[in-house]
């Protein structure tokens, strides 16, 4: 379950730099013109992360793949894919690594290569780890440290073209042809179902491959095969995880967009501070360690979809108490420029009593939880933030699992792109970055004659001389 508590976004609680209830709720026409118009383009069959979360065909083949897959005697997963393509399994994998830890990577009781399936968990020892960039030594340590003939190497890439996975796959098929008899065993492409460079190359070669929806963009794959399998192999729930989606998305979409329904006030709050109140700077800011990663992936679904034309708040992380230490002086006295999202537990699932037994200046602290200095510090800033006329919301998540992942998920999946609609941008294309792939594809020495302009602009600017000391 996932509380909103909007209460330090208002006039009432911080003074004139806060919202009446009654401009948000002006915006009520304009919410549900925004759900119609996603409603259509999930009718048209434009989007289609509503109803991923249901293909019972894909879940199908995401476990299916794992278990023939596994059944070999793989005990490292390395999945290589940029942004959208990995950071939704990372931040399953970071903020699931405190539940299922003690159990899953308990071997004390199993064969190492014992597979048992439950209620969609897969169960084997695997060690599963991630190339999200393209750094070199990170990569050259990551090989030091597995055994590559019993590592399944999987590229991730919804176009089947993304120039970093396919240099990266270049390296590892040479590395592979070298140390492996039957290399091509060791390979997954989870791409798109048709077209590109990694998908033709599969098809000619007998690599096993899993298909990404061609109407999924990157930053909504968390519900593809992209996320999935890695999430299955490291012994997440996947079945929990989309129930959890599946349940947020039917409750919200059956509701009014005030009507007990949150999500909608998040936007239209959002909207209005970046709108009305010139607050162009939107802190995330997460009261756990569990939902760190969290912040990474909604940082790319928010600045990827909505930062355009001219238009958006800049989304920031940060994580408490840490930056107390680091960022607070800046939001408590710095330019009144920004909007701050508090994200935290309820229920943590472990704790500790403080116990200052013989240090009488901290006998207030006898008895009292860790976690419950942990929010205390919260709602401190929060009202510290208050008293200086800055405002806030806070969301708090009732417990880390599966289902609620899958909850907040999809929550994240439907604020931005209605807060898209709002400022009258298309909330599902990215042509900035586009153009930034067109100039490393000229860099790299590709020619051909999609990139006229960008080739232009490129011999002009290197007939500047650089400014360098």
């Amino acid at each position: 379950m996932i509380e909103f508590n909007f209460k330090y976004a208002l006039k009432s609680a911080i003074g004139e730099n806060g919202l009446e209830v009654t401009e948000i709720r002006s915006l009520e026409n304009d919410l549900v013109q925004a759900r119609r118009n996603l409603n259509e383009l999930r009718r048209n069959g434009d989007i289609g992360f509503y109803d991923e979360i249901s293909d019972a065909g894909m879940v199908a083949a995401v476990k299916e793949t794992a278990d023939r897959l596994f059944s070999k005697d793989f005990n490292t997963l390395y999945v290589f894919g940029m942004g959208g393509s990995s950071l939704g399994a990372i931040f399953l994998k970071e903020a699931l690594g405190g539940i299922f830890r003690d159990s899953y990577n308990d071997n004390s009781s199993r064969n190492i290569n014992e597979k048992v399936k439950n209620g969609g968990v897969f169960h084997k020892k695997v060690n599963v780890i991630f190339s999200e960039n393209i750094d070199p030594c990170y990569i050259y340590n990551n090989m030091q440290n597995i055994d590559i003939e019993k590592t399944l190497f999987c590229f991730v890439s919804k176009s089947a073209d993304t120039i970093e996975v396919v240099s990266q796959f270049f390296i590892v098929k040479e590395m592979l042809e070298n140390a492996v008899k039957n290399y091509k065993d060791n390979l997954l492409f989870i791409t798109d179902k048709k077209s590109g460079f990694l998908r033709r190359y599969a098809d000619e070669s007998g690599i096993s491959t899993l298909d990404i929806a061609k109407n999924v963009g990157g930053r909504y794959s968390i519900v593809t095969a992209g996320t999935l399998f890695p999430a299955y192999a490291m012994g997440l729930n996947i079945d929990k995880f989309l129930h959890g989606a599946i349940s947020y998305r039917d409750n919200i979409l059956n509701k009014g967009v005030f009507e007990n329904n949150p999500v909608y006030s998040l936007a239209a709050i959002i909207y209005l501070y970046y709108k009305q109140k010139k607050r162009n700077i939107f802190i995330i800011n997460a009261y756990s360690d569990y939902l760190r990663e969290y912040l990474r992936w909604f940082r790319q679904l928010f600045a990827e979809s909505l930062g355009k034309d001219l238009t958006s708040p800049t989304p920031v992380p940060a994580t408490g108490a840490t930056d107390q230490h680091s960022q607070l002086q800046l939001y408590m006295q710095g330019p009144q420029d920004k909007l701050i999202g508090f994200f935290c537990l309820k229920n943590f699932c472990k704790d500790y009593i403080i116990n200052p037994s013989g240090f009488k200046e901290y006998d207030y602290l006898k008895d009292k939880k860790l976690s419950e200095l942990l929010l205390n510090e919260l709602t401190g800033v929060e009202l510290a933030l208050a008293i200086g006329g800055r405002p806030s919301f806070r969301i708090t998540v009732d417990k880390i699992d599966e289902f609620t992942l899958g909850e907040l998920s999809f929550m994240s999946m439907e604020m931005v792109p209605v807060l898209g609609m709002l400022l009258k941008i298309n909330p599902f294309d990215q042509p900035g970055v586009e153009k930034g792939k067109k100039f490393a594809y000229l860099l790299m020495g590709r020619r051909d004659d999609s990139m006229p302009t960008e080739l232009e602009e490129l011999n002009r600017l290197n007939n500047i001389p650089d400014l360098m000391y």
